[in-house]
């Protein structure tokens, strides 16, 4: 066995064994957190409508998902109803409700930054004004005031809302604008649990780099290959799926009946994007990423690697909150900061 002290920043190979053992400690106490948070909340019910559901390219949000339908399954609960944006029908969801509970998908969509999912938020909120209405965990972040002003209309006019806000800052920032009630939970991809790697390692470094509009210009490398979750081909089925739903969406007297159809081709094709990003991640011997669920995704598959921030913070907070006593993961400022910070891990 190796035992030099390893210099500042780095870890010996035989401490990598307990980094990932750590980890996978750290995902089982943020699934308890969950499942301590959530399952209180539905106690009282046995039906939830599973609204918003992702069906972009954003592999994070399918992981979200996935995290979502594993805690319902582990509290007994029948999901009545799956939607996403495009196929939400207002009579199919009151049809199949009765007395549940509404959940909106949880994510970093709660504010301005993606208008038309807030868009939507205030669209249900509206439709169902009697029915109770849970906000999965999500990050909060509203630019201008404008916005913010109209979600606290929004909100605050729906007696029985309540909001999850997955860091720390959000929630302050919550508490602050909103009469909602409001409580911190984890991101929902920690209720998988720890995940096994089933994909062999193919290269030294896997750098998962976002290039939308959450992109931090400073989070760019100069000289390195990067990937993003859009980089990868769409499958049969999520080819199939896209053209399915937009075909209904052109002719909505199809829509209420065909919703259970969509809604279940919508949850298969986010496992299957879901399996893609982990089987991508998990290439690497190594991870860069400044993308939120590059990092949660490295944590449950216990794969090494150094975070980077997003272009308004909302990965710091997120960290700082919950995982920065991860040993298995680094925060790094800057592409130089996080080469070194893997350098050790990817040879």
């Amino acid at each position: 066995m190796n035992t030099r002290p390893a210099p500042d920043g780095e870890q010996p190979a035989d401490g990598v064994a307990l980094a990932v053992s750590k980890a996978a400690a750290l995902v089982d106490t943020l699934r308890a957190r969950i499942d301590a948070t959530v399952r209180p909340l539905l106690r009282d019910v046995t039906r939830v409508a599973l609204l918003d559901v992702p069906v972009h390219e954003n592999i994070g949000d399918s992981a979200i998902l996935m995290g979502t339908l594993a805690l319902l399954h582990r509290a007994g609960k029948h999901v009545c109803y799956v939607c996403s944006i495009d196929t939400y029908s207002r009579p199919a969801l009151a049809r199949r409700l009765g007395d549940g509970v509404i959940l909106l998908s949880g994510g970093g969509n709660l504010g301005d930054l993606w208008p038309r999912t807030e868009e939507f938020r205030h669209r249900v909120l509206a439709d169902f004004p009697d029915t109770r209405v849970i906000q999965l965990p999500q990050t909060m972040y509203y630019a201008r005031t404008s916005a913010l002003d109209e979600a606290r209309a929004a909100f605050d006019a729906h007696p029985r809302f309540t909001m999850l806000l997955r860091d720390a800052h959000s929630l302050d920032a919550a508490r602050s604008a909103f009469r909602a009630p409001c409580a911190l939970c984890p991101d929902m991809a920690f209720a998988l649990g720890p995940l096994p790697r089933r994909t062999s390692v193919r290269t030294s470094i896997v750098w998962l780099a976002r290039r939308d509009r959450e992109a931090s210009p400073s989070a760019r490398p100069v000289e390195f290959a990067t990937i993003d979750w859009t980089s990868r081909r769409r499958t049969l089925l999520e080819r199939s799926e896209r053209l399915l739903r937009e075909w209904i969406g052109s002719h909505p007297r199809v829509l209420e009946r065909a919703s259970p159809v969509l809604g279940r081709l919508a949850t298969w094709s986010a496992g299957q994007r879901f399996r893609a990003g982990c089987a991508m991640l998990a290439g690497g011997r190594a991870v860069i990423t400044d993308r939120l669920h590059g990092h949660i995704l490295s944590l449950l598959l216990g794969i090494p690697h150094a975070v980077l921030d997003n272009n308004y913070g909302k990965v710091r907070q997120f960290y700082e909150t919950w995982t920065s006593d991860a040993t298995l993961a680094r925060w790094a400022e800057t592409p130089s900061q996080a080469l070194e910070a893997v350098a050790q891990w990817a040879t």
